[in-house]
């Protein structure tokens, strides 16, 4: 079944709703929107999942497409669940930052601190291949290495510029 979601224009007002199979499509002054979370734990590292392959091999943040009639929180509460098997509750986690990122997507960012292990989670196999708890030096290490999606390290960069850990 063909999934929807929302169309934006560059002020982030809805102007419509295309099949996702079309978000490739996009003219200029459309978007779609994505939400993602960073989760911190106690040691001050960062939840990085692994894409599988099918999906890239890249390290990025916990993310997805929001659906049309749903809110970002929600839609990161959803992803968490689908693709690490973790249910949390969307009053744990704090909004961050809304930002435009690559012409395409809008980003709504969350932040969540908790400490789950990987015997916690139920990896979405066909898109998780792996949960990483990674430094902020590290995430800016393999992003010079090519293995970090460029918009999680922004969203991780504006993070920990506002929050200093």
């Amino acid at each position: 079944m063909e999934e929807y979601i929302d169309l934006y224009n560059d002020n982030k007002e809805k102007i419509g709703v295309i099949p996702r199979s079309k978000e490739k499509e996009l003219l200029e002054g459309q978007h779609i929107l994505v939400s993602a979370l960073i989760v911190k734990n106690s040691e001050n590292k960062i939840m990085m999942q692994l894409t599988s392959k099918s999906k890239g091999d890249i390290l990025s943040l916990p993310s997805g497409h929001v659906l049309h009639n749903e809110d970002s929180k929600d839609t990161i509460v959803r992803e968490i669940y689908e693709e690490q098997g973790i249910k949390i509750d969307k009053e744990e986690i704090t909004f961050v930052e809304e930002r435009l990122a690559n012409r395409i997507a809008f980003f709504d960012i969350y932040y969540l601190k908790a400490n789950y292990s990987k015997e916690d989670m139920t990896l979405q196999e066909e898109e998780v291949a792996d949960v990483i708890w990674m430094s902020p030096e590290d995430i800016f290490k393999e992003y010079d290495n090519g293995k970090v999606r460029k918009s999680s390290l922004e969203s991780i960069k504006n993070f920990l510029n506002r929050n200093k850990i």
